[in-house]
């Protein structure tokens, strides 16, 4: 799965390094103690498109490239072409199916948007 960012297309990875990242930024701070579980988060912000969710992950996930968006003004045009051409929920969902086809981020889909369960779902 590939972005778009000043032309040029730069894939999006979910391992550890981006599920860390994920869990820090999309976690909750409680009395100045930064906590993770952003995780638990991850498939509802997903799921509804939320924009900053949605640049958060985009950012993690393309922390590996040198040239990746880094700032609120590249993720602003990330998000923008993003909402042109596919809409944020589609993209979403875009990025479910991919953490559904590896088995390190799989389990972190509810049972009905696993691959095997939807696959089980098209044959009944």
């Amino acid at each position: 799965m590939h972005i778009n960012f000043k032309d040029r297309e730069i894939e999006l990875k979910f391992g550890l390094r981006t599920l860390t990242e994920i869990d820090k930024e999309l976690g909750f701070e409680v009395e100045g103690a930064r906590l993770g579980q952003g995780l638990e988060m991850l498939v509802p912000k997903l799921e509804s498109g939320n924009i900053i969710g949605l640049s958060k992950i985009i950012k993690a996930a393309t922390a590996h490239d040198k040239k990746s968006p880094k700032t609120y003004e590249d993720l602003e045009l990330v998000l923008d072409n993003i909402a042109e051409n596919v809409g944020y929920e589609e993209f979403g969902q875009q990025v479910l199916e991919e953490l559904g086809k590896r088995p390190m981020t799989r389990g972190l889909l509810p049972e009905e948007l696993r691959p095997e369960k939807k696959e089980k779902t098209k044959e009944a």
